[in-house]
């Protein structure tokens, strides 16, 4: 049937991670609390936002249990502040008085000073600590190989918690009806604020529309049926 996607939940198709969906629910709980809601409308909230809660404790549970992201996060942070420390010291120990007078080949080692690298953000902090390293290696003839194999062992260990961080954070996405019963009967909380909303705003259907933020979704992919040529 050429139309046959319009009567399929999509929300079960869409593509997101876990706290991104259960944010998505919660701002629906949020408009229908609105003044004025139509009674219809305003009865779902409780039960959407039961719904949405039962939800979030889920994906507490699958991100925090047993050695989740959060965890992985707070490796990331306990290595970086391994590297810190060593930018620190090699800085006064090593660099400093190698470069004393020298300001083209510190700035070979510190493109963006010393600062940019102890206070880069966590998007950056791999690749400008790799670069450093690169750094530091290709300058062992003036500091010796000592401080780049030193810096290399970090990076190794920074790389390996970094990696593992991110193996967990895609773990918790995906298509919304593999990820679990939960996220099955919010979508199906949701589709019942779908369509009470358009049968209650049948001639003015962008009112419903308004019910959802979609913008808050990284994407959805339709798995209907394609029509037939």
């Amino acid at each position: 049937m050429l139309y046959d996607d319009k009567y399929a939940n999509h929300f079960l198709n869409i593509v997101c991670g876990r706290a991104r969906f259960a944010d998505f629910a919660l701002y629906t709980v949020n408009a229908l609390k609105a003044a004025g809601t139509p009674p219809a409308l305003a009865a779902l909230a409780a039960p959407l936002g039961t719904a949405q809660a039962a939800f979030l404790t889920d994906v507490a549970k699958r991100t925090t249990g047993g050695g989740g992201s959060q965890d992985n996060t707070l490796a990331e942070d306990t290595q970086w502040t391994a590297i810190h420390a060593f930018l620190t010291e090699t800085d006064v120990v090593t660099i400093r008085p190698a470069y004393f007078k020298d300001a083209v080949g510190l700035k070979a080692i510190y493109p963006a000073q010393l600062g940019g690298l102890t206070e880069a953000t966590k998007g950056t902090r791999l690749a400008k600590f790799e670069a450093y390293v690169q750094a530091l290696e290709a300058a062992a003839p003036k500091l010796t190989a000592a401080p780049g194999k030193a810096a290399r062992k970090l990076l190794e260990a920074y790389r390996a918690v970094a990696d593992a961080k991110d193996t967990g954070e895609n773990a918790v996405a995906g298509l919304i009806q593999q990820l679990g019963p939960k996220a099955v009967a919010l979508c199906e909380a949701l589709w019942d604020v779908h369509c009470t909303g358009l049968a209650a705003y049948a001639r003015t259907p962008a009112q419903a529309a308004a019910l959802f933020n979609y913008g808050l979704l990284p994407n959805r992919t339709s798995r209907a049926a394609k029509p037939k040529a």
